[in-house]
């Protein structure tokens, strides 16, 4: 008998595997994936920060606290890490996401541009529905970066926190 194999939601045996119409042998490699990007991400916590204080225009990193790994939520495509930022009091003023794709699962490994690109339509998306459907409730958008380094921070159009 074989021993089930681990993919990001449950395990799978060799019997359901053979039946199904998706790809198993590319979803088994997703665990594995996510662990090393998720360390990744974990690894450059404070770097993170910075980024955050840098798009909500915060006078320190001291002013935002990520949430432990835990807590951070993901679906097929995204993993969004939650901040509290602090006010003048020292008290949780606001939350606020950062919002990263997942490279393994838009394939980014094998056709490098494709975390770009979604970045990029997601940002077209955002200010279409801002300008053309004012009245639909959008997140609020306070900056983006690309893996070339170049970021945007919209904070000098937004109220201060």
């Amino acid at each position: 008998m074989l021993k089930p194999r681990s993919l990001l939601r449950g395990d799978i045996t060799y019997d359901v595997a053979k039946d199904s119409d998706a790809n198993i042998l590319h979803e088994l490699g997703y665990r594995d994936q996510k662990i090393r990007f998720f360390t990744y991400l974990y690894r450059n916590r404070e770097l993170i920060k910075s980024l955050i204080t840098t798009h909500l225009g915060l006078a320190s990193q001291n002013s935002c606290h990520l949430v432990d790994v835990e807590d951070w939520i993901h679906g097929s495509f995204n993993v969004c890490i939650r901040a509290d930022v602090f006010d003048s009091t020292g008290a949780v003023g606001r939350q606020v996401m950062i919002r990263f794709p997942l490279p393994y699962r838009i394939g980014e490994y094998f056709c490098p541009g494709n975390a770009d690109e979604k970045v990029r339509c997601e940002v077209g998306t955002y200010t279409w529905l801002k300008e053309n459907c004012p009245t639909v409730p959008i997140p609020r958008l306070y900056g983006y970066g690309l893996s070339s380094g170049k970021t945007v921070s919209l904070s000098f159009i937004l109220p201060p926190i």
